[in-house]
């Protein structure tokens, strides 16, 4: 299994930071990035992909920089990129023998392959179809199978449930928790749901920082003591809204309302602690 490390990585835009100094070691298992557009997950995730070399810094694999790998790396990569192209008017059998053979899979086991990824991504009635006539779903699905076809031993996803309806985001979901143990998987989201249910471990980003990183539930101690919990009246609970970082308000069947606030002090009188959630450090972090 390959080990990848990151070596105080950053990336620059016309002198702007958009990455700045991020360290981190991945072994096997799925990691999730976690943050705001413009955080820097899809430089970071091009950096990685060796689309994109950093400003400074290096990106090890195996202790080898991944810049002096070439095709060796390549063939250890899987990929998924937020907008990916291809020939409207190829089918998509055909679409997934042409990126076999740019992966130098060998043709013996090429058919074979193909068709295990499109059962698994649900497209095998529509192999026949031209890429053009697939909905949005099933071109993200597309994209999902072109990535896996060299059995990749380094797979990142960008924003890889992006057009999926709630069904198939469960089937992907499932499916990529099955590939996460045997190889390092790597996909961004700003689903919260998605990184809270996938991911063996968390690396949230805000303004091309890593502003935290590890376990769901190491990340969620960093902020124990400061979500809290208010039952309040319609009323109450509105000036809440306008005074706090409220994470959610759900209305009781007494007509009171339960106010989740994130803040460093407590809020009020009668709030009580709550147990954090992904969501609340995701929004503490937004909010800092």
């Amino acid at each position: 299994m390959p080990e990848l490390r990151l070596e105080r990585v950053g990336k620059f835009y016309k002198g702007m930071p958009a990455v700045v100094e991020i360290e981190y070691v991945f072994q096997k298992g799925i990691y999730g990035l976690l943050g705001a557009n413009g955080a820097g997950k899809t430089t970071l995730l091009r950096m990685i992909s060796g689309l994109l070399r950093p400003d400074s810094g290096r990106i090890l694999c195996n202790h080898q920089e991944i810049s002096r790998m070439g095709g060796e790396y390549r063939r250890m990569l899987g990929y998924l990129p937020q907008e990916f192209g291809y020939y409207p008017n190829f089918t998509l059998w055909r679409y997934m023998r042409y990126l076999a053979e740019l992966k130098a899979v060998p043709p013996e086991l090429a058919e074979e392959r193909i068709e295990e990824l499109l059962e698994h991504t649900g497209l095998k009635e529509v192999k026949k179809e031209r890429m053009k006539d697939l909905s949005g779903g099933m071109i993200r699905r597309a994209g999902i199978a072109q990535s896996l076809l060299n059995h990749p031993d380094i797979l990142i996803l960008d924003e890889p449930t992006a057009g999926l309806d709630p069904r198939e985001r469960i089937r992907f979901r499932n499916f990529i928790r099955s590939l996460g143990r045997e190889r390092i998987v790597i996909l961004s989201s700003h689903i919260v749901s998605d990184i809270e249910y996938l991911t063996d471990e968390i690396l949230l980003m805000k303004s091309g920082r890593l502003a935290a990183g590890g376990s769901l539930k190491q990340i969620c101690e960093t902020v124990r003591g400061k979500i809290w919990e208010i039952l309040a009246d319609a009323e109450a609970a509105e000036r809440l809204n306008q005074e706090f970082v409220v994470s959610s308000m759900k209305n009781l069947d007494d007509g009171r309302v339960c106010v989740r606030i994130v803040s460093e002090q407590k809020p009020a009188e009668h709030a009580v602690w709550a147990e954090p959630e992904l969501e609340d450090v995701f929004l503490y972090q937004m909010m800092c």
